[in-house]
């Protein structure tokens, strides 16, 4: 572990024998879904398409970040808490998968090179700061980041099965992007084949999935990680497509093997409060979970009727918070005090970072 900017690393295994009993199939109808949207497995990408344009979004301490582009080619956008526009910069990041992440030093990049992380703080157009190397024989990073107005975290699983997070206060300014973090470790089964990262009020949750499609939660704070781990109720016939979590509760979305999607609510123990079918949700629809408060989440994904944004509750109540009938592209969506960003695409492909009221 590179000791780079004083970042402490502490290891916490958890206990195999403290897995909690799995609700197999109470999710039979629902799709599941967290803090970021998942990539379909087992599909080979159709030939001469065009490179898809990934969009991102981070919580700054003054506002929001949006990250856009490919590979090869990407900018970030940065808005005040209102929605005004700050600044639009290129990225030199050339690699393959990359994180945008709002930390306390300002926007940031991390991405994976070779069998390291990179981080890096955007210091203009086209220009990066020093760049810190992390972990030791990284294979991949994990899915989504955990972002919100109290910390930011970023996450990759390891050759030995290891999954590391490295993480920090968003708020609090830091004299050097790094000075202020932390790296944590969660020692999960050799088998381990994805993972995931997202907020979950003051601490972080990690999400992987072992062989046998087999997944499990874990929540870190700032110190170090639950010994208890809990296992995700997915039943087999269901594909988990993204989860969020608050500090009591997580909301999933799952697409079933028929392709339909569902919204499951369960608690951070793995308990099934709800599950209930998605119905407007199109086959091709991604998903983008955020927290939006204590108790609340919005999902955002596209409907028959095209770009959507809900707020859902504990009792299961949906209300429509954000639509864009000329928008057919899931929208990517990040929450702090009261107001939530939505990134979309106009149906030219142009970006549009807009910020609506959200109160908890």
């Amino acid at each position: 572990m590179p000791p780079v900017y004083g970042a402490r690393m502490q290891s916490i295994a958890t206990r195999e024998g403290s897995h909690r009993p799995v609700f197999v199939g109470l999710f039979a109808a629902a799709a599941i879904t967290v803090g970021f949207s998942i990539n379909r497995v087992g599909s080979a990408p159709p030939k001469e398409v065009a490179e898809t344009r990934d969009l991102q979004t981070a919580v700054l301490s003054g506002g929001f970040v949006v990250l856009e582009g490919t590979r090869t080619d990407r900018h970030v956008i940065e808005t005040d808490r209102d929605g005004a526009l700050a600044g639009r910069r290129a990225v030199p990041v050339i690699a393959p998968h990359a994180r945008v992440l709002g930390t306390s030093a300002g926007t940031a990049m991390a991405w994976l090179g070779g069998d390291k992380v990179s981080l890096a703080l955007v210091t203009g157009d086209g220009k990066l700061g020093e760049v810190s190397k992390w972990g030791k024989k990284a294979t991949q990073l994990c899915d989504g980041t955990a972002s919100n107005a109290l910390r930011w975290g970023v996450g990759w699983l390891e050759k030995d099965g290891r999954v590391w997070v490295l993480h920090g206060p968003t708020g609090k300014r830091a004299q050097a992007l790094g000075s202020d973090a932390e790296l944590l470790t969660e020692s999960t089964a050799t088998a381990t084949t994805w993972c995931g990262v997202t907020s979950a009020g003051t601490n972080i949750a990690l999400v992987w999935r072992e062989s046998g499609n087999r997944t499990f939660i874990n929540f870190c704070g700032q110190k170090g990680c639950d010994s208890d781990v809990y296992r995700v109720p997915v039943g087999p016939k269901h594909q988990l497509a993204g989860i969020a979590c608050t500090q009591s509760s997580c909301l999933v979305a799952l697409r079933d093997d028929a392709g339909k999607a569902h919204l499951g609510w369960m608690t951070a123990k793995g308990k099934v409060v709800w599950s209930k079918a998605l119905t407007d949700a199109t086959p091709e629809s991604e998903f983008s979970l955020v927290a939006a408060g204590a108790n609340a989440f919005a999902v955002g994904y596209t409907a028959n009727e095209g770009a959507t944004v809900t707020r859902v509750i504990e009792s299961g109540s949906m209300v429509r918070a954000w639509a864009d009938p000329y928008s057919h592209a899931t929208p990517a969506l990040a929450w702090a005090n009261d107001r939530l960003l939505v990134a979309h695409r106009h149906d030219q492909g142009s970006v549009a970072p807009e910020v609506v009221p959200l109160p908890q």
